[in-house]
């Protein structure tokens, strides 16, 4: 069992997605053998990223609580098809030695929103009370030179 915080800038894939990459997420990784001698993850991961909203571009707080069952399957062996259908596990091909944190990323990364945003806000207006403050006002100066 692991028991580890880890950064959100440790994760450069999530990270394109934030506003901040301050914070962490608490994550708890535990493996285990059933009967039949198939091998199984256990990932809770938990955190709060700010995503950045798609209307206004601010930040956006996500609460993250993801508890992914995972059976390991070796390279080269059969999928389980037909052990998967309930859809309370997933498989993931699984070398000997398993690299943990894009594990991580990926499982984060699957429970985030397509379009994050807020259930209210407006969308940036930086200067669209200024009439001729089009990007293309600028072109029409240069235009008349």
């Amino acid at each position: 069992m692991l028991d580890r915080s880890v950064g959100l800038g440790e994760l450069p894939r999530l990270a394109d997605l934030l506003t901040t990459t301050a914070g962490v997420l608490s994550v708890r990784l535990e493996g285990w053998r059933d009967e039949q001698g198939k091998s199984w993850l256990q990932l809770d991961i938990a955190g709060e990223p700010v995503l950045r909203c798609q209307r206004c571009l601010g930040g956006v707080k996500f609460p993250l609580s993801i508890r992914s069952r995972l059976q390991l399957i070796a390279p080269g062996e059969d999928w389980p098809d037909d052990d998967l259908v309930d859809d309370d596990a997933d498989a993931i091909e699984a070398e000997a030695a398993l690299a943990v944190l894009p594990l991580i990323e990926d499982e984060v990364l699957l429970a985030l929103p397509i379009a994050p945003r807020h259930e209210q806000c407006e969308a940036p207006s930086a200067n669209a009370s200024v009439p001729g403050s089009s990007p293309f006002a600028a072109l029409v100066a240069l235009k008349k030179h």
